[in-house]
């Protein structure tokens, strides 16, 4: 039995179900740095604050003139605070040519972006609600931690909170960088260079910020530590991501249809073109062959590189593409959507790379999340991320409004994906998980570490090999 998916075939097989026991031994494996960013010292009282943008006049000395506020306006605040005080009941009755002249600006301005939302109504995803609705990060805009990445080498995790500063973690316990900088607002992705210790890429409103760390003393706010990557109208970027050899760096805005492909040594930069849907999300295969990009619609893409990076198109049914991951293999695609209470499988068979898309490829709902209730415990419902440790080993998911982590067992062989319910994970009190990933494989640690961020700035590190 088996039902229409677009470029594809649906197989209908045994689905799994939501795990039914919960972790209940939380012990943290030695030598692993304590994270409490709620207890750092930063505010996140009112994370919404600093975004505030002030809206109605300036609280300037009442003897200047009304030209000369608008301009000190402009230079302390910038085009659009300038022009919301040219509009105060103020200026209209001091200089009503003024006035005039500012709302003609803004009937202007308001026509432009009518304009652009109709050709291009991706453009209308411009505010940061719009952004957090897309990224991976559960409740990005208050949660106190934004996101997590471990190094793919070595044994060093960065930390990103809400107050856009960068914590780096290491076994050298001691030893705390913090990277900030005022380009650094709205971080929404991180990614460690491969075999390079100390390169982070970070996306943000503006763009990207490419860090080199020293790991001999505390960073300071220092330009001369990071490179600020920009490109005409790709901004703000939601998600970027090295490819397995750490000679490219792609990057997607949720602004622009194109992926971007930064060749950071030689300072170069392809844009990999299409139209439609601007990109939400980029997820390189372990094996380095294919770029997995999801849309702000229901088209998604795979980039293959001896293809010439010609894509492979498909599309969803109903929805978009909400959370997505590799097998070690880099066989098998896992991916949520924003509609379903479903966890896909997509087969990448080696054989299916360059057939044309007319081609069947296997597309199979594995697991069913639909929400349900255990004791006192509610979990399931909307997925919200995915994270699959790099022993493909243990699946965990997370959910957008239920509290708790659910953990699957997976069983890969060459052609199969064997998944079956494991147990779930509760927070303490009243938090939820806001971001979660597993450890890297590296010298010191061969196990799967599943590190979870709670909503509250406690980053727990849960070792799953003896359950």
């Amino acid at each position: 039995m088996c039902t229409a998916f677009a470029s594809g075939i649906i197989h209908m097989r045994p689905i799994c179900m939501l795990p039914r026991s919960e972790i209940h031994d939380n012990s943290e494996p030695k030598y692993y740095p304590e994270i409490n960013l709620g207890k750092d010292g930063f505010n996140t009282s009112n994370p919404l604050s600093r975004y505030a943008t002030t809206s109605g006049s300036v609280l300037l000395p009442v003897e200047e003139s009304v030209l000369k506020r608008v301009v000190r306006t402009y230079f302390e605040y910038g085009f659009k605070e300038a022009l919301n005080e040219a509009t105060t009941d103020e200026t209209a009755a001091c200089s009503p040519t003024i006035f005039a002249i500012a709302e003609f600006i803004f009937s202007v301005m308001a026509f432009v972006q009518y304009l652009k939302s109709k050709i291009c109504p991706y453009l209308k995803e411009s505010d940061i609600n719009n952004i957090a609705n897309h990224v991976e990060t559960r409740d990005w805009l208050r949660a106190a931690i934004r996101f997590i990445a471990w190094h793919p080498n070595c044994f060093k995790i960065a930390v990103a909170g809400v107050d856009d500063c960068i914590r780096i973690y290491s076994d050298e316990v001691s030893i705390v960088p913090v990277l900030k900088d005022d380009s650094q607002i709205w971080i929404t992705s991180m990614a460690w260079r491969p075999y390079c210790a100390a390169e982070l890429a970070v996306g943000c409103q503006k763009g990207i910020c490419l860090w080199t760390i020293s790991n001999t003393k505390r960073i300071p706010s220092s330009q001369s530590l990071m490179v600020f990557l920009k490109y005409n109208n790709h901004c703000p970027v939601i998600s970027v991501q090295w490819n397995a050899d750490g000679n490219i760096l792609a990057s997607a805005s949720i602004h622009d249809t194109d992926i971007l492909l930064w060749h950071i040594d030689n300072m170069q930069t392809t844009p990999l073109k299409r139209m439609g849907s601007a990109c939400s999300l980029l997820k390189w295969s372990p094996d380095g062959s294919c770029l997995f990009n999801a849309t702000l619609g229901n088209v998604f893409r795979f980039w293959y590189i001896e293809n010439k990076w010609q894509p492979e198109r498909w599309t969803l049914p109903k929805g978009y593409i909400q959370s997505a991951c590799w097998s070690p293999s880099s066989r098998f695609l896992l991916f949520i959507t924003s509609e379903e209470p479903l966890l896909y499988c997509l087969d990448c068979d080696e054989e299916h790379v360059f057939i044309s898309s007319s081609s069947q490829k296997r597309v199979s709902p594995i697991a069913d999340l639909a929400q349900i209730s255990v004791g006192e415990h509610q979990l399931g419902g909307r997925p919200q991320a995915l994270a699959w440790d790099p022993n493909g080993l243990y699946l965990a998911i997370t959910f957008r409004d239920t509290d708790c982590v659910v953990l699957f067992s997976t069983y890969l062989q060459k052609y199969n994906l064997t998944l079956s319910p494991m147990k779930f994970l509760n927070g303490i009190g009243n938090e939820y998980p806001a971001h979660i990933c597993f450890q890297s494989k590296n010298f010191k640690n061969s196990n799967s570490v599943l590190t979870i961020g709670w909503s509250g700035g406690w980053v727990q590190f849960v070792p799953l090999a003896n359950m």
